[in-house]
């Protein structure tokens, strides 16, 4: 059992305990495409690989320091800046599709349950918009039932390609822990960040 599956399992323990508080390169493709970073190169690759891996650990690192309502903005925005890595890649045709459909459920959800009576919030160059706080167990339920799915196209990939697709089902699999733990403390949350931050491969 890896250190990530262990601590993922550490953290849904806490969670359960707590009701109250309420990548060398490899499987070398030959598809034509652009990689992360912009450059026109095919294939896969550790830097591709390890680009969106980081986008999608740090991108929720960044969003949990914002206030409940603005976060699924924010992690709408770290799926997008993680699936447009990715685009024009066929080597991670796959991955881009399972990132899209978090992106697009987020979109949907924060679209159909935007709260005008909050101002967006600057965080760094961005603004994130505002959900109704009431919505925000509904929409929580829905990211989580889109990042299961998007694992399920990830661990299903081609053998070729499970080298690097299960690096990016597992920042997946946290951002899943993580928005799970959404309600904890502060404390907690921190250490929910830390632990699930080291456990993901730089």
């Amino acid at each position: 059992m890896s250190s990530k599956t262990i601590l993922a399992g550490l953290l849904a323990l806490i969670l359960s305990c707590m009701p109250a508080l309420a990548g060398g390169d490899g499987g070398g493709s030959r598809d034509s495409g652009t990689s992360a970073g912009g450059g026109q190169r095919s294939g896969l690759s550790s830097k591709a690989t390890r680009t969106v891996v980081t986008t999608l650990t740090r991108g929720f690192d960044r969003c949990g320091t914002l206030p409940q309502v603005y976060k699924f903005d924010c992690f709408r925005h770290t799926y997008k800046l993680a699936a447009q890595q990715l685009s024009g890649n066929q080597a991670y045709a796959e991955a881009h599709k399972a990132l899209v459909l978090v992106e697009d459920t987020l979109t949907a959800a924060v679209k159909q349950n935007l709260d005008p009576a909050q101002k967006p919030k600057r965080k760094g160059l961005n603004l994130y918009r505002a959900v109704k706080p009431a919505a925000v167990p509904q929409i929580k339920r829905q990211a989580e039932t889109a990042m299961k799915q998007a694992e399920t196209i990830l661990l299903r990939s081609p053998a070729s390609k499970q080298e690097h697709y299960t690096r990016i089902a597992q920042a997946v699999n946290s951002n899943k822990v993580l928005l799970r733990s959404a309600l904890l403390p502060g404390a907690m949350i921190r250490l929910a960040w830390s632990l699930l931050k080291t456990a993901v491969p730089a």
